[in-house]
């Protein structure tokens, strides 16, 4: 199968759009290199032929002996924290808990007996594609969303939204009291958030950890275990979950993993089934397999797989036959360009948390679409200015366009984390086809399709808010909107086709009349401040373009003050004082540096990162920028003359 998926070099450099001499020079360095580490992630995962993509690593590295080796291994790099831990206890649709599933003969049988039940499943559940389409047909009518967001996350979005509003009865548990989720839900369960919780955790090197609260759960508020376990007592089962405490769900989990275990699992934690109250608080970081002397059964071991020895029936590892899927859509005439998903720096899936962290909405404060400076020309777009993507859902996401030469011709990249709260229309989602891995059912969220076009507008808004306040703002009937969390305002984007009567506008929003006001209809310009005494309770910028669009760093510290001085008012309608120094937009979360402040120190002799560092401190704490800075380094070296 390997040769008919690679009969040669060139096939395979066609297959993967890259250049003959790159994929020998690649498949010389691999053989060449004895010790080699393939890390991958949701590049991989996240496609219709991803659990076989996974397998053609693990298969490489088993051929060339290339596992359980100091400095070799296939590494995969989970897109959730606690994925390792999830699946140790069956959180997957297909599996059940200790590294069980349903397709290993007595597998079912063993954990009936283990938990005394009649009533376990018998077979796999709906993965999550199809969950949805379940409860969309009406097949499912009871539904229970615990700590995701899948009105926002899952494929073909519009289509999870008409089945959470078919649903008869949506429970949703969640940290977070509004999410696109919860706005579905008929019963909202408050849950314990992260810091909030007690428990373990479990990371890619099979390293257990004792994860201990370290901030009060707040009144009415459980930790998940305990929803589930009141919920099993409401419901007659009181007997099978009385648990009081995390350390009694942990050592029936270790006793699980050890229970008719002889060796066929390597997941076992058995030595830790009798663990005290005390000894449990106590736990250090260990990894498993910890045994309880089971016959057979694995040694405690750094790494795994050392000694050659596999769990299989004879000891040895299984090569999987894999085959070369192409993507479940291909571009044409009407959708000419590649959409790829993913997150940004600074956010955190569906930004339910992140983006009320006014810190890490700086950096990108509104959704926006990746293009090539050559696509750019092609459709017509202006980098800056508002443009749609469509697919063949129909549906679109709008955002601001970004010049990106990281891009190839024919591709765009969307950020997946802008929900209906913070943006109009951006759900990366809605690009999404439920094309899904026959296998994981992970959805192909890396390969959608779509035609671009730019958004005609007129004029260009920002609209300030105290950040808090009952002043609200409904701009569903504007073309486009996006809203940013700032240290001490509330800010909106704002962009529209229509011509707008401004001061009407803002009597609707405001209910009163603004006490400055600046006009000048023939540059269709608008700017109005509403004051209380000394106080700033609302600004309105309106420009023809985006480019004429001052910075808000300067308004949003004029909101921070209780009693503006006789400069700051005077200051407010031209949106900064005469001596501030624009900013630009945010590079360095640690250090609140600025575009502009970058380039500024690049003109004047700053001419690495290190350089960069050392005068202005960015990329010298966490390093996440360092990629942008060298970005901007180089755009500065292709601006100098020859």
């Amino acid at each position: 199968m390997a040769r008919a998926c690679a009969p040669s070099i060139l096939a395979v450099a066609r297959g993967c759009d890259l250049r003959a001499v790159d994929v020998e020079r690649f498949y010389r360095w691999f053989a060449e290199t004895d010790r080699t580490v393939t890390a991958f992630s949701q590049g991989i995962n996240q496609s219709v032929a991803g659990t076989d993509k996974a397998n053609a690593i693990i298969n490489c590295h088993l051929a060339t002996g290339r596992v359980g080796r100091p400095g070799a291994g296939p590494f995969s790099l989970t897109g959730q924290p606690n994925a390792m831990g999830g699946r140790e206890v069956g959180g997957l649709a297909n599996t059940l808990a200790a590294h069980m599933d349903y397709d290993t003969p007595g597998a079912v049988q063993r954990v009936a007996d283990f938990w005394h039940s009649e009533k376990l499943a018998a077979g796999p559940g709906y993965k999550a594609v199809d969950l949805f389409e379940a409860v969309h047909r009406g097949d499912i009518r009871v539904l229970w969303v615990m700590g995701t967001n899948p009105a926002v996350s899952l494929p073909d979005s519009a289509r999870v939204r008409e089945a959470l509003a078919r649903c008869e009865t949506l429970i949703v548990s969640d940290c977070v009291a509004q999410t696109d989720t919860t706005a579905y839900a008929d019963i909202l369960l408050p849950a314990a958030g992260w810091g909030e919780k007690d428990g373990t955790v479990t990371n890619s090197e099979r390293c257990i950890s004792r994860q201990r609260r370290f901030l009060p759960v707040p009144e009415g508020v459980r930790p998940d275990w305990r929803i589930i376990r009141d919920v099993a007592q409401a419901l007659g089962y009181g007997h099978a979950f009385d648990y009081q405490e995390p350390a009694e769900i942990f050592r029936e989990h270790a006793a699980l993993s050890g229970y008719g275990n002889g060796g066929e699992r390597v997941f076992d934690i058995s030595a830790l089934a009798k663990l005290s109250p005390a000894e449990y608080d106590r736990l250090q970081p260990v990894q498993w397999p910890l045994t309880g002397g089971n016959p057979g059964a694995w040694l405690q071991t750094r790494r795994l797989f050392s000694d050659g020895r596999f769990p299989t029936p004879d000891g040895r590892a299984r090569l999987v036959p894999v085959s070369n899927l192409p993507p479940g859509q291909q571009p044409d005439a009407r959708y000419p360009l590649i959409v790829n998903t993913g997150r940004i720096r600074d956010q955190w899936h569906t930004m339910t948390r992140t983006a009320r962290a006014p810190r890490l909405f700086a950096h990108r404060s509104e959704p926006f679409i990746e293009v090539h400076p050559k696509d750019i020309a092609t459709f017509g777009l202006i980098e800056g200015a508002v443009a749609t993507l469509t697919g063949p859902t129909r549906k679109g996401f709008t955002g601001r366009v970004r010049a990106s030469a990281a891009q190839r011709p024919g591709e765009v990249f969307v950020p997946i984390h802008w929900n209906r709260q913070f943006a109009s229309s951006a759900l990366a989602s809605n690009l999404i086809a439920p094309i899904v891995d026959p296998i994981s059912g992970q959805p192909e969220a890396k390969f959608g399709v779509a035609t671009l076009r730019p958004l005609i507008t007129r004029w260009q808004a920002r609209l300030m808010l105290p950040a808090a306040g009952g002043t609200t703002l409904d701009a569903t009937s504007l073309d486009y909107w996006s809203h940013q969390a700032l240290p001490h305002s509330r800010s909106w984007w704002l962009a529209g086709r229509r011509s707008m009567d401004w001061r009407e506008w803002a009597q609707q929003v405001f209910a009163r009349e603004p006490e400055l006001v600046m006009q000048d209809v023939a540059r269709r310009r608008f700017r109005a401040i509403w004051l209380t005494g000394n106080r700033l309770d609302g600004v309105l910028l309106v420009e023809p373009c985006v480019q004429s669009m001052p910075d808000l760093g300067w308004l949003d510290d004029c909101f921070g003050s209780d009693n503006l001085t006789p400069e700051q008012r005077r200051s407010l309608l031209a949106a900064g004082s005469i001596d501030a120094e624009p900013t630009g937009p945010l590079v360095c979360s640690c250090f609140q540096v600025g575009e502009r402040q970058i380039n500024q120190a690049i003109e004047d002799g700053a001419a690495s990162v290190e350089a960069l560092g050392q005068r202005l401190q960015c990329g010298s704490n966490c390093g996440s920028c360092i990629p942008e800075i060298r970005g901007l380094l180089a755009k500065s070296a292709d601006r100098e003359p020859a």
